[in-house]
């Protein structure tokens, strides 16, 4: 009898995707940072500390939402034993 293994090419398109979102919230990530460090820079102008919360918001997001992006796309290749781990 034969024995079917399952294609790889959708194991190493899910880790592709996974490493392109981790490229992604870096990104995003990068872009929050600046906007933390412009708001910290110009203390003396009125509402400063909008850009800061803002970068500060967008970066806790976006982390938040690649770790449990992550975490399903790994559940869902355990669960369709694509991945051994």
């Amino acid at each position: 009898m034969i024995q079917r293994d399952p294609f790889p090419v959708k194991n190493i398109s899910l880790i592709l995707f996974l490493i392109c979102l981790g490229l992604l919230t870096a990104y995003v990530i990068f872009i929050a940072v600046i906007s933390i460090r412009i708001g910290l820079s110009n203390p003396a102008q009125d509402g400063f500390i909008i850009p800061v919360l803002a970068g500060l918001i967008l970066c806790i997001a976006s982390l938040l939402s690649f770790v449990l992006s992550s975490i399903f796309i790994v559940n869902r290749m355990k669960e369709k034993d694509l991945i051994n781990l």
